[in-house]
C-alpha cells in the first residue's frame, strides 16, 4: 500500500491516490477550528429547533393539516442527519483522523445521504402539492385525503433508503501511516459515470422540477390576479412557505453537489494533466459546501416560525402555555387543509 495520506471531505472524499506531494490541498488558516464551531453551532440549534417542531406538531398542534405530515418527516430526517454532526466534530478536531469506529463511519454517511434524498423527494412533492392545488383544484380534492401525505412519505423514506445504499456500500476504514481514515473504497472512482448520473437523477433533475413547478405557479397566480384583480392569501401563504423552504434547500446543497461533480470528474484518468487544479478546487469547494449542507438542517423550523402562524402560534402556546397570542389574521384554521 502506498504511503499517501487521502484527502478527507465531510462525508465523501476525493481519491486516495491523488499528487498530494506535488498538489497541496487548499485550506484556510485555522480552518478545524472555524468548521467545528459552526459544527457545534449548527448542531445546538438543529436539534433544539427541529425536536421543538417535531414535538410541537405532534403533541400540540390541534388541527392536524396535510402539510404538517410533510414537515414532520423533513425535520425527523434533518434531526437525523444532526445526530451525526458530533462525529464529523470529533474528526475535525482529530485533524481528519477517524475515531468512531467501523459502523459509525459507514452509518453516519448512509444517514447523510439519506437525508439528501428525502429532503429533495419531499420538497419536489410538496411543491408539486402545490402545483396540483392551484392547476386542477378539484381533482385535488379528490386525491389528497387524509391517507395521502403518509402514502408519499412512506415511499420517499423506502426511495431515499435505496439510493443511499452506495454510499453504505462504499464507505470504509483504513489506515494510512498508522493513522485510521474514514473514506471511500478506491473502486467507487472507477464507476464515476453512475455516481454522475445518480447525481443528476436523484438532485438536480427534482431541482429543476421544483424550479418549474414554483414558475408555472406563480404565473398562474399572476394571471388569475391580473383576470380577476384578487388572490387567496390564505393559499398564497402556503404557497410562499414551501417556495421558501425549496430556495434554501437548493442554495444550501446545490454548492456541495456541484464540487461534488467536479470532484468526480477530476478523477477521470482523461484529465490527469489538468487533475491538480481540478483536485484543489473540488476538495475546497465540498470542504466549505458542508458546511451550508449541514446549515440547512436548522433553518426549517425558523422558517416556518416566520411564515406559519398556525406553527408560531403553537410553539409560542408551548413555551408560555399562560400568554395569550391573538395576532389579527392568525387562526388555527389551515393554511394547507
Amino acid at each position: 500500500m502506498e504511503e499517501t495520506t487521502p484527502s478527507y471531505d465531510y462525508f465523501y472524499y476525493l481519491s486516495p491516490d491523488a499528487p498530494e506531494e506535488n498538489c497541496q490541498i487548499l485550506k484556510l488558516p485555522n480552518m478545524e477550528i472555524l468548521v467545528s464551531v459552526l459544527y457545534i453551532v449548527i448542531f445546538l440549534v438543529g436539534i433544539v429547533g427541529n425536536g421543538l417542531l417535531i414535538g410541537v406538531l405532534i403533541f400540540k398542534q390541534r388541527v392536524w393539516r396535510l402539510t404538517d405530515t410533510f414537515i414532520v418527516n423533513l425535520a425527523i430526517s434533518d434531526f437525523s442527519f444532526l445526530i451525526t454532526l458530533p462525529f464529523w466534530i470529533d474528526k475535525e478536531l482529530a485533524s481528519g483522523l477517524w475515531r468512531s469506529g467501523f459502523i459509525l463511519c459507514k452509518g453516519s454517511s448512509y444517514i447523510i445521504s439519506v437525508n439528501m434524498y428525502c429532503s429533495i423527494f419531499l420538497l419536489t412533492w410538496m411543491s408539486g402539492d402545490r402545483y396540483l392545488t392551484i392547476m386542477y383544484p378539484s381533482m385535488a380534492r379528490k386525491i389528497r385525503t387524509k391517507l395521502y401525505p403518509i402514502l408519499v412519505c412512506i415511499c420517499v423514506w423506502i426511495l431515499s433508503c435505496l439510493l443511499g445504499l452506495p454510499t453504505l456500500q462504499s464507505r470504509e476504514l483504513r489506515r494510512y501511516n498508522n493513522n485510521t481514515y474514514c473514506v471511500d473504497k478506491e473502486t467507487i472512482f472507477n464507476n464515476w459515470i453512475g455516481s454522475l448520473i445518480l447525481l443528476i437523477l436523484a438532485f438536480f433533475i427534482p431541482l429543476f422540477s421544483i424550479l418549474t413547478l414554483h414558475y408555472s405557479i406563480i404565473k398562474k397566480l399572476y394571471v388569475h390576479y391580473q383576470k380577476f384583480g384578487k388572490h387567496d392569501k390564505k393559499l398564497r401563504k402556503s404557497i410562499k412557505i414551501v417556495f421558501i423552504v425549496a430556495v434554501v434547500f437548493l442554495f444550501s446543497w446545490t454548492p456541495f453537489n456541484i464540487f461534488k461533480i467536479l470532484a468526480l470528474i477530476s478523477n477521470n484518468s482523461e484529465l490527469q494533466q489538468s487533475f491538480c487544479l481540478y483536485y484543489k478546487i473540488a476538495h475546497l469547494g465540498m470542504e466549505l459546501g458542508g458546511l451550508f449542507a449541514f446549515a440547512n438542517s436548522c433553518t426549517n423550523p425558523f422558517i416556518y416560525f416566520f411564515f406559519d402562524n398556525c406553527i408560531r402560534r403553537t410553539i409560542i402556546q408551548s413555551i408560555l402555555p399562560c400568554r395569550k397570542y391573538n395576532r389579527p389574521g392568525s387562526s388555527f384554521s389551515s393554511l394547507d387543509t
